[in-house]
């Protein structure tokens, strides 16, 4: 079954997406920062992750670009979990970050299960 990586500071989220996801029948595994998924991320690569963009001390963008940069894990499947929606300009980061699709908190959970399939398809 697919490891999915659950990367948000507020853990309620974390744990409400992962009990969604379980349901699924998915394998999850949580991060509540940006270090903490890396460090897992050398650990155990995942098949996806949903990463909250706005985090204290490094941000989405920043934990993204350490990933591309790191050769096993450059191809990793990743998925925004943000509360705002992306202008033009967001639209280009996810373009030039290589960001498969973007979920608006709050999510949508009929939609979502469905949509993370579809990832994971790709």
């Amino acid at each position: 079954m697919p490891r999915i990586m659950i990367v948000d500071d507020e853990p309620y989220i974390i744990q409400s997406l992962k009990k969604v996801l379980e349901k699924e029948g998915f394998n999850v595994v949580g991060a509540e920062n940006g270090s903490e998924c890396l460090k897992k991320l050398q650990q155990e690569p995942v098949d996806l992750i949903l990463m909250d963009f706005f985090m204290p001390k490094m941000d989405g963008r920043m934990v993204i670009e350490k990933i591309r940069g790191m050769p096993k894990l450059k191809d990793t499947k990743i998925a925004f979990l943000t509360s705002a929606s992306f202008g033009e300009r967001g639209m280009e980061v996810l373009k030039e970050l290589n960001i498969l699709y973007y979920f608006t908190k709050p999510i949508d959970i009929d939609d979502f299960t469905s949509r993370i399939k579809n990832l994971l398809k790709r």
